[in-house]
């Protein structure tokens, strides 16, 4: 959990670098959360039935730590859950503020300066690569006749560069659209039933050793002097937790 120790800090946001880190991990991160849940269920079932003071103790133990690394593996998972998101949902204003353009082309005809253009590139998303851009090409009539796939006439240098930026901008915006729908629906299909269907889960886990360890008032009670209510309790709580355990293994999908 490499990014753990900022997921409370309200002041840093994770970088596109990190962002990538974050995806490359967070499938190993899901299956080590999910191993040891697995593990420390299995070691509360092993002491909860026996009556003796030091599985008392034993099961405590276990109980707390399994409702600790839940709430842990909850709150990382949903932080790089967002943060993968949030970064894949850029805003609309990126592909101009990641806008770059080649030198402006001046187009003579018979004589005439009739046309300035040149190419812009702009990035989608900041999880591309630099190299990875989507282009057009924007031009700038210069000789009073009507822009045929131009934005507006043009006198001088300075006035093409600001309209051909202008211009190429504007073609952006139903390209960045599209690309942003599909991308977003893209990352959220990959990552709900790998990542967030999973801590509907870990939260049910979570729950229940929550209610098992309010059963556990004492940790010195054995197990034979609890009530006939509180073991029932506890031997329904732990045939859920199992019940859930076994679901996630076999791949069915949990609902709370």
């Amino acid at each position: 959990m490499q990014f753990l120790d900022y997921v409370d800090l309200n002041d840093w946001s994770p970088s596109p670098a990190d962002v990538k880190k974050m995806e490359v991990q967070f499938i190993t991160f899901r299956d080590y959360a999910q191993l040891r849940i697995m593990m420390l269920t299995t070691l509360v079932s092993t002491y909860i039935d026996k009556s003796d003071e030091y599985s008392g103790k034993q099961t405590r133990r276990f109980l707390e730590s399994l409702q600790e690394e839940t709430e842990r593996y909850i709150k990382y998972a949903t932080f790089c859950y967002d943060s993968i998101i949030e970064m894949h949902d850029p805003p609309k204003s990126y592909p101009s503020d990641s806008q770059r353009c080649d030198d402006m082309y001046e187009q003579w005809e018979g004589g005439s300066h009739t046309r300035n253009w040149r190419k812009c590139y702009h990035k989608m998303s900041p999880m591309l690569l630099d190299s990875e851009t989507c282009d057009v090409e924007a031009g700038v009539r210069m000789d009073g006749k009507h822009p045929s796939g131009c934005i507006e006439w043009g006198d001088n240098s300075d006035h093409s560069v600001v309209a051909t930026a202008k211009y190429a901008a504007y073609k952006m915006t139903s390209k960045f659209g599209n690309y942003t729908r599909y991308m977003g629906w893209t990352v959220k299909n990959f990552w709900e039933p790998n990542i967030k269907d999973r801590l509907k889960t870990w939260s049910e886990v979570n729950i229940g050793a929550k209610k098992l360890l309010s059963s556990l008032q004492n940790v010195n009670i054995p197990h034979e002097y609890l009530t006939d209510k509180q073991k029932f309790n506890i031997k329904t709580e732990l045939e859920r937790i199992e019940s859930l355990r076994q679901d996630h293994r076999r791949g069915i999908k949990v609902e709370l």
